[in-house]
């Protein structure tokens, strides 16, 4: 635990090594599967962040949010290891985002699933849902969710992904995890971890974290909703990641970008992308 329970990576890897198995030996087959898989991963999580971007900025704005994360995704896998859930996550969120502005219920249920199956920090998709609309009131416009029909939307949500989390633990069986909390707190204190956790926390998003905080009172309301699973995601982290490894701290791109952009370009336009300058 917890790598047993990611399972969307490793299924969809093997289907493809089985797929190229016929045509190259079993060792080429495996790693041309996740050469595939790490392509189309890429390409899922920077598309799903411009999808979004493009929400409440024009197309020269939003690749630049784009190419930013693209370029500090390689910071963010110094450590990666074999951790091909993390190539998904910031695209999930990204398109969980998405789906939350555009009200398409349904799909954000199969988003979660799809997310849930991939890694259990899926629950910020349904937390960011009941931030986005819990005591929305009259700033949020006439077509507002109604307090009942967010807490309904939100338990099925949050219903999806612990149908899906404890789902797993049954069927796939209990098992140890490979940390403890005491054992990590010990490993992630260390001087030397913790002077390359700040280290590469700041390179990993750089300016733009002092961006995204100048940013915030320009965003639009969307966007300053959902930056608030920001400090429980960072809560969780602190209790259950290793520190340097700042992969982890990937799916906070669709959080955290369109901040910086609304410091950088003063704010978007709510509910349409902008003309391009």
């Amino acid at each position: 635990a917890p790598y047993r329970y990611r399972v969307l990576a490793p299924f969809v890897g093997e289907a493809l090594r089985r797929a190229l198995g016929a045509a190259r030996p079993d060792g080429q087959a495996f790693l041309a599967s996740y050469a595939l898989y790490d392509l189309a991963a890429i390409f899922f999580m920077l598309g799903a962040l411009f999808a979004y971007l493009r929400t409440w900025f024009s197309r020269e704005r939003s690749l630049v949010g784009v190419l930013f994360t693209a370029a500090t995704m390689t910071v963010a896998l110094r450590d990666h290891g074999f951790q091909p859930w993390s190539l998904l996550e910031a695209g999930f969120l990204a398109a969980g985002f998405l789906c939350i502005h555009r009200r398409r219920h349904v799909l954000l249920a199969l988003v979660v699933l799809a997310s849930s199956l991939n890694r259990e920090t899926a629950i910020f998709i349904p937390l960011a849902f009941l931030a986005v609309n819990a005591g929305t009131g009259a700033a949020a416009g006439p077509d507002a969710l109604s307090p009942r029909r967010t807490l309904l939307v939100f338990a099925g949500l949050a219903g999806v992904w612990a149908f899906v989390f404890f789902g797993l633990q049954i069927v796939l069986g209990n098992a140890r995890s490979v940390e403890t909390i005491p054992g990590l707190l010990a490993r992630n204190t260390a001087p030397a971890v913790l002077l390359r956790a700040v280290l590469r926390a700041s390179l990993l998003f750089g300016v733009f974290w002092a961006f995204a905080i100048a940013g915030f009172g320009r965003a639009p309301r969307f966007v300053r909703r959902t930056a608030l699973i920001v400090p429980l995601y960072l809560v969780a982290i602190l209790l259950w990641g290793m520190w340097h490894e700042v992969r982890l701290l990937m799916p906070l791109y669709p959080a955290v970008v369109p901040l910086a952009l609304a410091f950088v370009f003063r704010g978007g336009e709510e509910g349409a992308a902008p003309a391009s300058p």
